[in-house]
């Protein structure tokens, strides 16, 4: 079992440009935050929830792309995580085969916990 949190200010989201966006986060989390008339939350939760991950992958982002953790919700209402490439690699190598996810986040302040089990 392992395990990755990780807290930003939602405040860095409010002014972060298309460039920051489309290096970060995939084509299908993008469509899903433009249903949102305010982003920035769901921005920093999102980002949060991908480099929970990769503490919990004891990874930092070197040679690895943040688009290659995909932050969605399940029918069910719950944050579910979808690796790809190198990431996807990583986890693989590891005895764990699941990954859960908890994501909060206020105006001012955005949490993710990664679970690894």
């Amino acid at each position: 079992m392992k395990i990755g949190v990780d807290v930003v200010d939602v405040e860095r989201f409010y002014e972060v440009g298309d460039n920051f966006i489309k290096r970060v986060y995939t084509e299908e989390e993008i469509k899903y935050l433009q249903e949102f008339n305010s982003q920035a939350e769901r921005l920093a939760g999102f980002f949060c929830a991908k480099e929970a991950l990769l503490k919990a992958l004891n990874r930092d982002i070197d040679g690895l792309s943040l688009k290659e953790i995909e932050v969605f919700h399940g029918d069910d209402g719950q944050p579910k995580i979808k690796l790809y490439g190198e990431v996807k690699k990583l986890f693989n190598e590891l005895p764990e085969k699941e990954i859960l996810v908890s994501i909060s986040h206020s105006q001012k302040t955005a949490i993710a916990m990664v679970l690894l089990n």
